[in-house]
């Protein structure tokens, strides 16, 4: 008789954004026969991703394991932003981040970060880990060294339960970065190269000559000259009718200097393969930026451009039985090339030189200016000379991780050590020129000289500066499944050397951090789950008995779709409950170096020489301070509906109540002590609350049609508690300014509407106010602001809250996609609501240099206007200072915006065509950013992102690529 051995081997399948499948393989041995029969098995779509792998940075979880608050995007999605700087890639994808672009110059952008709000009285942004390896200095600008083609996923982390193992770094929130590995297989090639075109979003007013002549005139009527108009009847003719440029030239100098579009190239390859004992993936990516001036100097090009080249390598090995290695290398090389007086100078300027002025040069060759304007724009492009700028960020990974599952299953220790150093060096070839003056005399062209800077040949400077970073990690890890039991755990050390590039003392010595915790983790038959992190860390920052603190935290999670009294509703496919709570903690609070430390300095000389020595006392220290700590909670609910419809709602609140604040406030100045010199303490409290909701909706309609639609929203308020704010006297209508209102909370004069324009139409209604203003005289046509505190005096004393503090409290989304055949179409709209700002200065103000007029300036307040009943924009002009120029209500813009922030159409051709160039895959594109924009802003002059009026403006790109792949 012949014997039969049945084995049952189980077998599970996993796909991204597929729910895992186990199928069973039968196998059955005879003496004479061995066969196999495997199970049949569907592969089902999960919108849900409960089985997609979140990094946490130090550890990871399935997303259907998740107890606290995190959010994911891939790579694959940042890919589809035509842009050179990767936190330009984040707006609008990942609920909870607050994205701020502050500064918009092509290719070196600037973009603030902030993770649900901030969780303390300052602008400090998340932390930056990536693959494992915190990034604690310059964490935003690191960001930039990176490009989305070798990114495999972002997580941001909101909560405590994720934050607290990062102790006294965590509290800001987590950006955590994972990049590509490589995967078993043969060599997998892909190219992307792309084509981008650069636009402005928002061009500033530029008014010609007459009109401008005739606006500076009307501000000096109103300043009471009377009929000593700054230019006469004949000259505004002459600029009106443009017979005879050279004595009434009327030039726009924006148009001048500013090209109309830029281009920006981009090329990037991934390669990736492997073995059972070698995976590797590596990525290089090349990116050049044109300029957006238009220059005429020949010996030299002073035009704006840019070369970066970026790379990363990442091997995994196994080296035995038990150990496996690995080795990151990653780089960043850019070359920057800006005119001598930068370019963020250089557009600034644009405006300051009337469009009245000749020029740009002599007749005989010499820059133009005005007695106003110390450096024109032709002069600083022209004959400055350039900068050319050489960053190098270079990083580095290499550890070990050793299988202990001899000791016991699942039981593994890495060990990891990692270096990062940045350096920048600038070679300045920069010159000097002369500038001239046209003479007063309106009916000759006549110039003299001004000042005594002459013509120079191009001469050379140089300067550095770097920072590095040495860290050092050890961890273990445990992971083990018991039937329907998942356990895990980790616990860690880290060290962390910093050097910074500060080079004054005593900054300028390293700064060290150690950090170690654990984490617990269980999960019964996928229904129950529990978290437990605790952090302990400290840095020398602070003293001994108070250098380290714990962070501990606490998780849990109910997935009642599970249980088995919700089977009966086929419709709800997913119902989990997540709440945490924890503490973590802030070590950037402001504080000087050393500061529990007083600071007593020794030097040479004095007023009595034999003496020899100067001993300064300057901060006391406190030794007493130590980090902050935030409390926070947090609470959601995960809601799956119809397979196709996932509903995400988080609410949080956190406390802070060790804010680091300043004690003068509160100290008066006559017992002596200069109170800068006072040391700061943790007796601030601070606190921030909001919510989140996402909601997001997938459904293959058959195989050759697929759907996608996301929205997103967003709320966070902060609210500053305790500041050991001094309150003011009984006479202020608000007495405290910062306590019990939002972080940056502007403050001005509220403009008085009540006779229905806010403007004062006439001498009679300034009489008949009986209102004295502190800060000057009002005219006919100055704004009419409250008198808040009853006195028939407007001075500080009447300044009451203006907007909501620097952060928009509100941002969203709305997010979609169809994929028809080889048809994919994507697109993102994003925005912020409840954001306001008090501008001022060049070109919202009339007054700077030779008068700068914005938009609102053509239709400013007149006697005719008003009693014509007209549109009336702005208050009556003025050449110099008047009690308009404060910060008040009527200069607040709304900077609430929605913006088609992404849109991609891509083709991927047939297989056909790809393979008569060996390809696999070639998918054609068109996308483009930041294309339409709608906001609230008083005027168009300047968008509701970036640094205002003179800053640049945030930019729209058109964009065609191909990627190829083989």
């Amino acid at each position: 008789m012949r014997s039969k051995l049945t084995i049952n081997i189980i077998l599970t399948f996993t796909v991204v954004s597929i729910a895992s499948q186990q199928a069973t393989l039968r196998a059955q041995q005879r003496p004479s026969l061995t066969k196999g029969q495997l199970t049949d098995t569907t592969l089902q779509r999960d919108p849900h991703h409960r089985d997609e792998i979140v990094q946490l940075g130090y550890s990871t979880q399935l997303r259907g394991d998740v107890t606290g608050a995190v959010a994911t995007v891939s790579g694959e999605t940042l890919e589809r932003s035509p842009v050179a700087n990767l936190t330009q890639t984040l707006p609008g994808r990942l609920a909870g981040l607050t994205t701020m672009e502050t500064f918009s110059e092509l290719s070196r952008a600037n973009t603030n970060l902030f993770i649900r709000g901030i969780s303390s009285a300052r602008q400090n942004g998340p932390l930056v880990v990536i693959d494992g390896i915190i990034c604690a200095y310059n964490s935003n600008q690191t960001l930039e060294y990176i490009s989305a083609s070798e990114i495999e996923s972002v997580s941001i982390l909101k909560d405590a339960s994720t934050q607290a193992l990062y102790g006294i770094q965590g509290a800001n929130g987590i950006i955590v970065i994972t990049t590509k590995r490589g995967q078993k297989g043969k060599l997998k090639v892909k190219v992307r190269m792309d084509q981008s075109f650069q636009q402005v979003t928002t061009k500033p007013a530029f008014y010609n000559s007459a009109d401008y002549a005739a606006m500076r005139n009307q501000a000096a009527f109103n300043d009471g000259l009377g009929d000593h108009y700054l230019f006469s009847e004949k000259q505004i003719e002459g600029y009106r009718n443009g017979t005879d440029k050279q004595l009434y030239p009327n030039n726009n100098w924006y148009e001048q200097y500013m090209k109309d579009i830029a281009s920006m190239q981009r090329v990037a390859v991934n390669l990736s393969a492997g073995n059972d004992n070698v995976q590797f993936f590596s990525n290089i990516n090349v990116m050049h930026q044109g300029g957006q001036f238009k220059t005429d100097q020949v010996k030299y090009d002073p035009n704006a451009n840019n070369v970066w080249v970026n790379y990363r390598s990442n091997l995994d090995m196994t080296l035995n039985k038990y150990i496996k290695g690995f080795l990151r290398l990653s780089g960043n090389i850019k070359r920057e090339r800006t005119p001598g007086s930068g370019n963020a100078t250089v557009y600034g300027s644009l405006f300051q030189m009337p469009p009245t002025t000749y020029g740009p040069l002599t007749p005989d060759g010499n820059v133009v200016t005005t007695e106003r304007v110390g450096a024109p724009t032709y002069g600083m492009l022209n004959r400055s000379g350039y900068y050319r700028h050489t960053v190098t960020n270079i990083s580095s990974q290499v550890g070990l991780e050793v299988d202990l599952g001899f000791l016991t299953k699942g039981l593994s220790l890495t060990g990891t050590f990692a270096y990062q150093t940045n350096a920048v060096g600038s070679l300045g070839t920069t010159q000097n020129y002369e500038r001239w003056i046209r003479t007063d005399n309106p009916d000759t062209l006549a110039f003299v000289k001004k000042g005594s800077d002459n013509n120079t040949p191009l001469a050379y400077g140089k300067a550095s500066s770097y920072y590095y970073h040495l860290t050092y990690n050890a961890m273990l890890n445990y992971k083990r499944e018991f039937n329907k039991h998942r356990i895990s755990g980790l616990g860690y050390m880290f060290y962390q050397n910093l050097t910074k590039a500060d080079v004054g003392s005593p900054a300028l010595l390293p700064y060290t951090r150690l950090n170690t915790g654990a984490e617990a983790a269980y999960a019964y038959d996928n229904r129950y789950f529990v978290k437990l992190d605790i952090g302990y860390s400290g840095s020398e920052q602070y003293a001994r008995s108070s250098r380290f603190v714990a962070t501990p935290a606490i998780s849990a999670g109910w997935e009642l779709s599970n249980e088995n009294f919700m089977k009966p509703l086929p419709w709800l496919s997913q119902l989990k409950l997540r709440a945490s709570w924890g503490k973590t903690g802030n070590d950037q609070s402001g504080l000087a170096r050393f500061s529990y430390l007083d600071n007593v300095t020794l030097s040479g000389g004095g007023p009595i020489g034999y003496l020899q020595y100067i001993i300064k006392e300057n901060q006391v220290g406190n030794p007493a301070i130590q980090a902050e700590i935030s409390t926070k909670q947090n609470a959601g609910i995960d809601l799956g509906l119809f397979h196709a419809l996932t509903i995400t709602v988080d609410v949080f609140k956190e406390r802070m109540e060790n804010m680091v604040v300043g004690a003068s406030s509160k100290i008066p100045l006559y017992q002596g002590i200069p109170l800068n010199n006072y040391p700061q303490t943790n007796s601030g409290i601070f606190e921030n609350k909001g919510y989140e909701i996402t909601a997001n909706y997938t459904k293959s309609i058959n195989r050759h049609l697929d759907i996608s639609a996301g929205v997103m929203l967003s709320y966070q308020k902060n609210t500053i508690i305790s500041w050991n704010e001094a309150e003011r006297t009984a006479d202020y209508a608000y007495r405290l300014r910062e306590e019990g209102y939002s972080f940056g909370q502007e403050f001005g004069y509220l403009v008085d509407y009540s006779n229905g324009n806010g403007f004062f139409n006439s001498k009679d209604e300034i009489v008949k106010s009986n209102l004295t203003y502190g800060m000057g005289t009002p005219r006919p046509g100055d704004l009419k602001y409250r008198d808040l505190n009853g006195d028939n005096i407007i001075d500080d004393r009447d300044k009451a809250p203006v907007g909501n503090g620097m952060l928009p409290r509100k941002t969203y989304a709305i997010s979609g996609g169809v994929r028809y055949k080889a048809f994919d179409l994507n697109f993102l709209f994003q925005g912020v609501g409840e954001y306001a700002s008090i501008y001022g200065g060049q070109g919202v103000y009339e007054t700077d240099y030779d008068g700068v007029f914005g938009s609102l300036h053509a239709n400013a307040w007149t006697q005719e206007r008003y009693d014509r009943h007209q549109p009336i924009s702005y208050p009556a002009l003025s050449l110099q200072k008047t009690v308009n120029h404060e910060a008040n209500d009527f200069f607040s813009y709304n900077r609430s915006y929605l913006r088609l922030k992404n849109i991609e159409l891509s083709y991927t051709l047939p297989a056909s065509i790809a393979r008569h160039i060996t390809a696999d895959k070639i998918r054609v594109l068109l996308s483009g950013q930041n294309l339409f924009t709608w906001d609230h802003m008083k005027s168009g002059d300047f968008g509701p992102e970036g640094g205002g009026y003179t800053s640049f403006p945030v930019y729209k790109v058109y964009n065609i690529g191909v990627s190829v792949g083989f």
